[in-house]
């Protein structure tokens, strides 16, 4: 039990975001065993399978029966996690069952479809079936998949459309709106943030397989040239979150700080057109930073030079051309951070992470 609830809970009372006596503590197991279980759960789905094709095969056969079982399944583990979630081995049995249901459910999608992969109707009814599942599975570790599936879905099929381009900007704009609005809705916290980090991790995997790694994975979210259109889209998330962020520090246009926190970020923005994931990755970490979310801001500061590194190593130049350019850019940023301290005196704002303004 944490010591510091019953301060904290009355701090927050205070400030008019809760009402009422302080709930009892819940316990529950920590972030690396829950994702353990994940990993677990899907090593005993792919035995529930074996068991299933082996000793069902008639249900393979035929596509409604595969699409109908599949969501059983997934109607058994929300009835398992809802009855006995609390208990970590029903936990990790309801997800397997539920990796298990959904396979089922994939398969027999995929089977009416005649088996393509480039019918963006199968990966939409994938992805409406996950963000269902994101909704109604009682259990984080389940959301977090759900989101990372809905998430990939999604890209695939605005890739099968010819929009691939437009998935890294659209993935994030959905991340961004679900961290900005973490602290609006209380009640839908538990749903939001687990769905808004498979997200984050589904657009952190996307940029890495369609930049650095493209040449072991060969996915391009761009073959008819247009990810500069993408990467102004992740460009505008990026505005928009600086903009929402700098309006609860008080800032407001046309005041100094606003202005200067926008032209700096639009200057950010144009530079690192040519460089993909760049954007994305400041947004994420900016986000976590706002936040206070520690893992949030890892994995932004993680992906951001995962980005940077992967577009060094692309540049046709000599390792000297790539010095002078990282040493340039070393200076502006220093230079922009001196202009910052001097023009904005930041030490004067006040973050508010809340809606509303409230302390």
């Amino acid at each position: 039990m944490n010591v510091h609830e019953p301060a904290a809970w009355t701090a927050l009372r205070d400030a008019g975001l809760v009402q009422g006596a302080a709930p009892a503590a819940a316990l529950e197991a920590p972030w690396y065993v829950r994702l353990m279980l994940g990993v677990a759960g899907w090593i005993a789905a792919l035995f529930l399978l074996g068991f299933v094709a082996a000793g069902m095969a008639w249900l393979i056969e035929s596509e409604w029966a595969c699409v109908v079982g599949g969501l059983l399944g997934s109607g058994a583990a929300w009835l398992l996690l809802r009855k006995l979630g609390h208990n970590e081995f029903a936990a990790q049995f309801a997800l397997a069952v539920s990796f298990a249901g959904q396979a089922l459910f994939a398969y027999g999608v995929f089977s009416l479809f005649q088996g393509s992969p480039d019918s963006p109707a199968v990966w939409l009814v994938l992805g409406l079936q996950q963000a269902a599942l994101v909704v109604l599975m009682p259990n984080a570790t389940h959301r977090l998949w759900s989101g990372f599936a809905a998430a990939a879905a999604v890209t695939l099929a605005l890739r099968a459309g010819g929009g691939a381009f437009l998935a890294p900007g659209l993935l994030l704009g959905a991340a961004a709106w679900a961290w900005l609005n973490e602290f609006r809705w209380p009640r839908f916290g538990p749903v939001l943030r687990p769905a808004a980090f498979g997200v984050v991790v589904a657009l952190v995997l996307l940029e890495l397989a369609a930049g650095t790694l493209r040449p072991a994975t060969g996915f391009d979210v761009d073959p008819a040239g247009r990810r500069l259109y993408g990467q102004l889209l992740s460009g505008a998330v990026l505005l928009g979150v600086v903009w929402v962020l700098l309006r609860r520090a008080g800032a407001t246009l046309p005041g100094r700080a606003a202005a200067v926190g926008l032209a700096g970020t639009a200057a950010m923005v144009l530079v690192s057109l040519e460089a993909p994931g760049i954007a994305a990755g400041l947004c994420i970490l900016l986000l976590g930073f706002a936040h206070g979310n520690r893992a949030l801001a890892g994995l932004g500061g993680a992906a951001l030079l995962l980005y940077a590194g992967g577009y060094y190593y692309e540049l046709e130049l000599t390792l000297l051309a790539k010095s002078q350019v990282l040493a340039a850019t070393g200076g502006v940023l220093l230079a922009l951070r001196w202009l910052a301290l001097r023009l904005l005196h930041l030490s004067v704002l006040r973050f508010r992470p809340w809606p509303g303004g409230r302390p």
